[in-house]
């Protein structure tokens, strides 16, 4: 099993290792990601969730030239995994987080750092009662 598929199966598998309580997830286009880490923004009320898509950035890859793909999978990500951080029963909301940062990323990097070799991709969410909605506050500044 040579070639670049098995070679992101590797990096995957790798990765997963590397974070050890990482969840793998297959997200609707078909691409793998491995959840990193959640960052609980208190003063925010924001939860950010971070997730490792290797190849997320390569011209080959399943996103190339195809921002929809990147949102639709950031969306679902949102509206799946956002209440795996939850006791059974408890909305987001009851527990007082209005909205949800996700962020792709082609590697690890440690939250709040640069560096130009990792490619990452990020969206704002609201948290409503219908799910996750595209928070547009964020642009309007």
């Amino acid at each position: 099993m040579n070639g670049p598929r098995s070679v992101s199966i590797c990096v995957a598998l790798c990765l997963s290792a590397q974070m050890g309580h990482a969840r793998e997830v297959l997200l609707p286009s078909g691409a793998m990601a491995l959840h990193h880490d959640t960052i609980w923004e208190e003063e925010f009320s924001t939860l950010r969730m971070r997730f490792v898509v290797p190849r997320l950035g390569e011209p080959g890859s399943i996103y190339a030239a195809d921002g929809l793909r990147v949102f639709e999978d950031m969306l679902w990500l949102c509206e799946t995994q956002v209440a795996q951080e939850f006791p059974d029963g408890e909305t987001p909301q009851d527990m007082g987080w209005h909205s949800v940062v996700i962020s792709l990323m082609d590697r690890p990097i440690e939250f709040g750092m640069r560096d130009a070799e990792v490619f990452q991709v990020f969206e704002g969410f609201v948290l409503t009662m219908d799910g996750c909605e595209l928070e547009l506050d964020l642009y309007d500044e």
